[in-house]
């Protein structure tokens, strides 16, 4: 009888915020009940400490197939100091020889887009390899004949280099846009995971309390790494042309991590409006606490500025089946409308913003229960978790 078969996966990622330590949580959760695979995750001592430390309050498996190579501090800042040319080659090349004195079968990139140049240029790998592509906007009516034109010829050299087996797009349009371009490497579309909390009513009230979320307000929530891309600035602009009684009826939460120069920018600017009433989680926020963000709102505003692909907030405002406004612009912008998740509007507009969120004070906003219930199954970590292993490894 043979033995059994085993694969030996190694994940590289040198950034340990926002959705790039979610994922690697999930496939650490996903793949401790996948004996079959060992798995090796080359990522900050940070992650590793952070992970260790909180795992259990956050739900999290560990299986004994899953194993660390720890990047200390002075690594990840003598890599993130170099131009982001120079970075993508030593990453890629630090990458490939941790890989191979493990003697990896495949491997993930788990940020493909940024290793482009690395693979190009660095080592050759000797194992099988697969990438998640974030930002495929090359097909966008927007971008430029030369932008498109570079990105798809490092799309088409970098895979046809390493030999790729399979490349994940996050952006479901753009498969049929990358595969004429590709040959002999698979594209798989791929969903973007979110995790699902049981949350009690108590838990619910104490949140509220904390944050002083008031209860008789339409609470409108901006939610994620907090930047000039949120369409922060827009909302504010367009409160300009509601009336009064309008106004009084809304209430701004935004929350999520942000930088101190944009922290300070923003709480100049909130002071610019005093009549808003606005909350400010300026934070990281993890665990239970990101769908609580969600549960207190009402609606969840989504006025990215030209934001390309898919978004995680779209996905936990249909886990607490809340309703989004949201920019009409890409992956986006088409995923609210067939889906009837809520209403699109020119983000970079503020008197249409206006016009939508009077139409949603006065009249509501129509959803559907089922699509956002589609948009949850489809974009769980284990589904996320089971498109990698079918394309890695079948």
């Amino acid at each position: 009888m043979s033995a059994p078969l085993t694969y030996r996966l190694s994940i590289f990622d040198s950034i340990d915020d926002g959705h790039h330590a979610d994922y690697l949580a999930y496939l650490i959760h996903q793949f401790s009940h996948k004996p079959e695979v060992e798995l090796l995750l080359i990522v900050p001592e940070t992650f590793i400490q952070s992970f260790k430390n909180n795992r259990q309050t956050w739900g999290f498996d560990l299986g004994n197939n899953i194993h660390f190579h720890s990047l200390d501090a002075p690594t990840i800042q003598d890599l993130h100091r170099q131009s982001i040319y120079k970075r993508s080659i030593a990453e890629w090349n630090m990458y490939v020889d941790i890989s191979e004195a493990w003697e990896t079968t495949h491997g993930l990139l788990m940020y493909f887009d940024y290793f482009q140049l690395g693979i190009l240029l660095g080592k050759k790998a000797h194992f099988q390899l697969g990438g998640i592509y974030f930002r495929p906007n090359f097909y966008y009516r927007k971008a430029s004949w030369k932008s498109a034109f570079i990105k798809k010829w490092m799309l088409r050299l970098s895979t046809f280099r390493s030999s790729m087996k399979v490349l994940f797009s996050l952006d479901h349009k753009a498969v049929k846009h990358i595969r004429p371009l590709l040959g002999k490497t698979q594209v798989m579309r791929i969903s973007d995971p979110v995790r699902a909390y049981e949350l009690s009513p108590d838990e619910l009230r104490a949140f509220q309390k904390q944050w002083h979320i008031p209860a008789d307000k339409k609470v409108c929530l901006i939610f994620g790494y907090l930047d000039p891309r949120k369409g922060i600035e827009a909302f504010l602009q367009s409160t300009q042309h509601l009336t009064p009684e309008e106004l009084n009826q809304l209430c701004l939460l935004v929350a999520g991590a942000i930088s101190p120069a944009y922290q300070a920018h923003l709480e100049e600017l909130f002071h610019q409006y005093p009549d808003v009433e606005v909350i400010s989680i300026f934070q990281e926020i993890k665990g239970k606490d990101i769908q609580l963000c969600f549960e207190a709102s009402d609606l969840v505003l989504m006025l990215y500025q030209n934001h390309v692909g898919m978004s995680s907030v779209l996905v936990r405002a249909s886990i607490s089946k809340k309703v989004v406004l949201g920019t009409h612009y890409g992956l986006l912008g088409k995923l609210i409308q067939s889906m009837h998740l809520g209403l699109v509007v020119n983000a970079q507009s503020p008197v249409q913003i206006a016009e939508q969120l009077e139409q949603y004070l006065n009249l509501g906003i129509g959803y559907s229960k089922e699509q956002m219930e589609k948009m949850v199954h489809e974009n769980s970590e284990q589904a996320f978790a089971d498109t990698l292993y079918q394309g890695l490894f079948l």
